[in-house]
Order: structure tokens, then C-alpha cells, then sequence
């Protein structure tokens, strides 16, 4: 853990090529987990035009010393998160959680995470929902740390890899 403060705050517009920076870097590992570069290639670009969605509901930062080390992304139901997918979740739905790798191991992102519970409780929620891959193992092994547990009925095996989806229920 570090020992300087973590903030976490919005997002401005100002602050997108850093966010657009971070996931790139942070995402980056698993490029070698996608079989066809057409794929990987689909999904950077999914992430550089993430932080425009018309549909993002909260884009969080956070910050250590003014500097951005990482972010998250908040939207209200899984159908505005992921709009081309028919998926019934009503809750709120967190997407592109990422952290600076070189700031990594400092709990930042259970920060982030946090601050999405947070949101969702504003909002009258007691759950919220994410997707990772199959093959992202440290980003799986932080959300069951944090809590997280499969929700089996919206997970989904496929020729293209793993997606595991996860419910973190809480008290209002």
C-alpha cells in the first residue's frame, strides 16, 4: 500500500487521453490471450472510445499527487454498458476498471471499486455487475478478494474466450 492519498474524483473531458493511456497500458498484458490480432485490435479501439459513450453514467479517476493512476467506468444497467448485447441486468454495471501497472498493488482499484458501490448505493441499487475474461487472472483473483462471487446465469463460454460475470450484492 502506498502511503500517499488516493483521491478519487469525476472525470473531465480534459482528462481523457491519460484515462484513454492507463487502460491501454493496464489492458495491455492480455494481448497475447487474444488468438486473432483482428480481435485485439477491435477491443483496444472498444477502450479508446469508451470514456465518449453516450451512454457512461459516472467516469472515475483516480489520483495521487494530481497525477491519474487509474479509473473506472460506472453505467446504470448492463444494456447501456453493453448496448449491442441483449443482457436483462438491472443494476449497475462496471466496466474498464484499470490502474497504472507501475502503480499497481496499491489499492487503487478496490478504491475504484468502492467508489462504484458507492455510486450504485446513491442510486437505490444493492448490487452491481461486471465482466471480465476468462484469462484475466488478476483482475479475477481482486473481485473475489473484494467480494464479487460468479453469477453463473449471465456467464458465457464461447470460440472467442471466457466471459465471467460477477454480482457484488450490499446493503443500501
Amino acid at each position: 500500500m502506498t502511503t500517499a492519498a488516493i483521491t478519487i474524483v469525476p472525470a473531465t473531458q480534459a482528462d481523457h487521453d491519460d484515462i484513454v493511456d492507463i487502460l491501454a497500458a493496464s489492458y495491455a498484458e492480455y494481448q497475447s490471450t487474444f488468438e486473432q490480432s483482428e480481435r485485439w485490435e477491435a477491443y483496444v479501439k472498444d477502450i479508446r472510445e469508451s470514456v465518449d459513450n453516450p451512454y457512461l453514467t459516472e467516469l472515475w479517476i483516480a489520483k495521487i499527487d494530481e497525477q491519474i493512476v487509474g479509473t473506472v467506468q460506472l453505467y446504470e444497467t448492463a444494456h447501456k454498458a453493453y448496448p449491442n448485447f441483449e443482457l436483462p441486468i438491472d443494476y449497475p454495471f462496471i466496466r474498464l476498471l484499470g490502474v497504472a501497472p507501475a502503480w499497481r498493488g496499491h489499492g487503487i482499484a478496490r478504491k475504484l471499486l468502492q467508489r462504484c458501490i458507492d455510486s450504485a448505493k446513491e442510486m437505490g441499487k444493492t448490487t452491481v455487475y461486471l465482466y471480465t475474461g476468462g484469462q484475466m487472472l488478476n483482475a479475477i483473483r481482486l473481485y473475489e478478494r473484494f467480494g464479487f462471487v460468479e453469477d453463473k446465469d449471465f456467464s458465457s463460454v464461447s470460440s472467442e474466450g471466457n466471459a465471467i460475470c460477477y454480482r457484488y450484492d450490499f446493503q443500501g
